[in-house]
């Protein structure tokens, strides 16, 4: 979960994208409500006039025919008519007001009253006798005038209602062609995301998982630049195939030391008979030996018992190297045990070589002091060793806490060791030193060493600025 702190560049893009598209969508359809919702007001009004132009047509035919036939129900129909038209007028007047102004919906009312009021008048004219006279005439010719602008008047609402809609209509293509093309947009982002920081990554993981399952721990190959969960999770990736790597190491050094610690066990004890007899022989031949014996033969068989006392040092390391009974552990300061591995080695120090320690009171570990005292020896004469030209060692130690566990450094600004040498270093009579001046057995003890007591080891090198090795081991209560 630390890992992935701060980083949610997906997500939030995810996040953002759909969030993107959902208000999109919701735009376009509140501004497509507004547009059907005034095209669907428009459409029943345009109904509403079409029928008002059809009533005010009726009123015109019944009005033409009371004036062929003067029959009194196409005068009454003509009426009953106009009543139906001004009953739509006041129906819709909101409508008109609102769109084509209070004048439009004045100027249609005033035309219906004046048309009422000059029908009237001709009728009454005609119901007097009156066809041909003067009177007469100009009645009918202001009420067809009248009607006549009744029509336009009704016939340019309706033709205006229809204007706008297909106004409306032109006006929401654009809209409906630009939200297609936005959402497009917004669907080959989202897709590219997807595909690219997803699924690639993804496709790549899991050939990287099953590429592990079968033995090889090869790392994903990754920029990081991104710095968002999938680089989270390959970072986590390459850190997990980074410790199976280092635990199949340990596991096979582990197996190989075991293998040769039998082997060599067997060895050793092979040769310590030998090796004492001839030590014994030696020294009981130098003690019998006449005193008129030359001095050059007894040099011969001192010779040949100190050679014998170095294999049978040897052989005792090999002894140690093989053994593998159970630590005494106790809790035991770290520091402590640090200043201990000094004191015994204080005599061994050139006094060109400088010893520093940093290693804080109070960090307790379960501990079999008398063989981790024998692992920093190794270690610390290891650096001395390669400080000919002398140098500096610093011995430092503290507690980590994301881990958990106690860290003990040991530092030397020696010679360094070659990056082709490195992995091999822990190996059991591996070594780089000269014929007689080293086994190859005193890191791969203490590889031992800190393996049994549930730790791990580690070495840092450059060639030339010295060597790091870096060991962990559980605190009280804990385990590595």
């Amino acid at each position: 979960m630390g890992v992935l702190k701060g980083r949610g560049k997906i997500r939030v893009r995810l996040v953002v994208g759909f969030s993107l598209a959902f208000l999109t969508m919701a735009a376009f359809g509140a501004v497509s409500y507004g547009y059907f919702f005034s095209m669907e007001q428009k459409l029943v009004f345009l109904s509403q006039a079409d029928e008002m132009l059809n009533t005010a047509l009726e009123i015109r035919r019944y009005e033409k025919n009371y004036f062929l036939y003067h029959h009194e129900e196409d005068f009454a129909q003509a009426l009953a008519y106009l009543r139906e038209y001004e009953a739509v007028l006041l129906a819709e007047r909101e409508h008109i007001e609102r769109y084509w102004g209070a004048a439009a919906w004045s100027r249609l009312r005033e035309l219906a009253e004046e048309y009422r009021r000059q029908f009237g008048q001709a009728h009454q004219l005609l119901q007097s006798g009156n066809l041909e006279s003067a009177e007469q005439v100009r009645a009918v010719a202001g009420l067809r005038d009248t009607g006549k602008k009744l029509i336009e008047n009704s016939e340019g609402i309706a033709r205006r209602e229809r204007d706008t809609i297909s106004s409306l209509l032109r006006n929401y293509r654009p809209l409906l062609v630009g939200f297609l093309a936005l959402l497009t947009l917004i669907g080959a982002w989202l897709a590219r995301v997807l595909i690219i920081r997803l699924v690639r990554p993804l496709h790549m993981i899991e050939e990287a998982t099953e590429l592990a399952a079968l033995g090889d721990h090869a790392s994903i190959p990754w920029d990081g630049t991104h710095r968002d969960e999938i680089d989270s999770l390959v970072q986590s990736f390459n850190n997990m195939v980074a410790h199976l790597q280092q635990s199949n190491e340990q596991m096979n050094q582990n197996e190989k030391l075991s293998a040769l610690g039998t082997l060599t066990s067997g060895v050793a004890h092979e040769l310590n008979n030998p090796l004492n007899n001839i030590s014994t022989s030696c020294q009981i031949l130098l003690e019998e030996l006449a005193t008129d014996v030359s001095e050059y033969h007894r040099e011969l068989l001192t010779a040949i018992d100190q050679q014998v006392s170095k294999a049978r040092d040897i052989v005792s390391s090999l002894l140690e190297f093989a053994r593998q009974r159970e630590f005494e552990l106790r809790r035991e300061d770290l520091r402590a045990v640090v200043g201990e591995a000094l004191k015994l080695i204080r005599g061994e120090v050139p006094p060109n070589v400088e010893v520093r320690v940093d290693v804080p009171e109070g960090i307790a570990l379960e501990m079999d002091k008398a063989h981790l005292v024998q692992a920093l020896l190794n270690l610390i004469m290891n650096s001395i060793q390669e400080m000919p030209q002398g140098g500096l060692i610093v011995v430092r130690g503290r507690i980590e806490k994301e881990s958990g566990q106690a860290l003990l450094e040991i530092e030397d600004t020696g010679r360094g060791i070659p990056p082709e040498v490195l992995p091999r270093i822990f190996d059991p009579f591996f070594t780089t030193k000269e014929i007689g001046r080293g086994t190859g057995l005193g890191l791969a003890i203490t590889y031992g060493i800190v393996e049994r007591h549930k730790g791990h080891i580690q070495a840092h090198s450059i060639l030339g600025q010295g060597a790091l090795f870096r060991l962990t081991l559980p605190l009280v209560g804990k385990e590595g």
